[in-house]
């Protein structure tokens, strides 16, 4: 059964391109079937997948065009494009340009899903890359998901945006996607050994009170990850012995485990962080 994740965090900076490609990597090295999707008009994962520019045919943007055109959707094959060991539909800068039309016409915070669904047989994980902005987009990526996985960094401003994002998820559940759960919550960028990151993840599992998973795995901050991305690797394939590489395999591992698992899709009252402490959402 295909899983749909997006990926977001209103938050910039927070690894959810570098997540998009690994965990990509990782679920097709264990015999899954993986679609990235390119959400985002400053199309950092088309540019890391297709490090050569080698981007043929349509993108994503031109696929939503087609539906706010009225036309039928284009085959697959002509926007679908084969990235190592998963699929990708590429992203395109022209995505920021569709979002007025997105605003003014009516029912197109399904459109991402109706260009989805058809493809739900095919693969088994489909990942949605996304933008940090809460925006037509954003409402696209969440209306077409199973569910969403938060990358967060042990940063002092880390849950700046958490709260809104949840906002978004619940408010989105509540009008468009009665389905839509939260796949959990990720750190990246960790530096285990301090304080911050102690702190932080305290904070963050206290606030979520079981409601929304953490994951039991943070992936360290490691030049070898951004030495990896800059060859068009992955830090298994560039470095495959590295602390990285080992925190990738196991967060994996968690995403895999969790297959027939899910948070309560229904009724659950969030308590996330704000500037004035712990409040409640939904």
């Amino acid at each position: 059964m295909c899983r749909i994740i997006t990926v977001a965090n209103q938050k910039g900076g927070v690894t959810k391109t570098t997540i998009c490609q690994h965990l990509s990597y990782l679920l097709a090295e264990q015999g899954r079937r993986v679609l990235c999707v390119d959400f985002d008009p400053q199309i950092n994962l088309t540019s890391t997948l297709l490090p050569d520019g080698q981007a043929v045919g349509m993108d994503i943007s031109g696929v939503m065009a087609c539906l706010l055109e009225d036309q039928d959707l284009p085959v697959p094959s002509s926007y679908i494009q084969r990235c190592g060991k998963a699929d990708l539909i590429p992203g395109s800068k022209n995505l920021g340009k569709l979002e007025t039309s997105l605003l003014t016409e009516m029912g197109t915070e399904r459109f991402l899903q109706e260009i989805l669904s058809p493809l739900r047989a095919h693969y088994d994980y489909i990942l949605i890359d996304t933008n940090r902005a809460a925006s037509p987009l954003m409402t696209n990526a969440l209306t077409a998901a199973d569910s969403v996985l938060v990358p967060i960094c042990p940063e002092f401003y880390s849950t700046e945006g958490l709260s809104d994002l949840i906002a978004s998820v619940l408010k989105n559940r509540r009008r468009l996607n009665p389905h839509i759960q939260f796949e959990g919550v990720v750190f990246s960028r960790c530096n285990l050994r301090t304080n911050l990151y102690r702190t932080t993840r305290a904070n963050v599992e206290t606030a979520f009170r079981g409601e929304i998973r953490v994951f039991k795995t943070a992936i360290p901050d490691t030049v070898k990850v951004g030495d990896a991305i800059s060859r068009g690797l992955t830090v298994m394939e560039y470095a495959p012995e590295s602390k990285a590489s080992s925190a990738y395999q196991a967060f994996a591992k968690e995403v895999l485990a969790s297959e027939t698992e899910r948070a309560p899709a229904e009724g659950c009252t969030i308590h996330v962080l704000s500037d004035s402490g712990v409040r409640r959402v939904g």
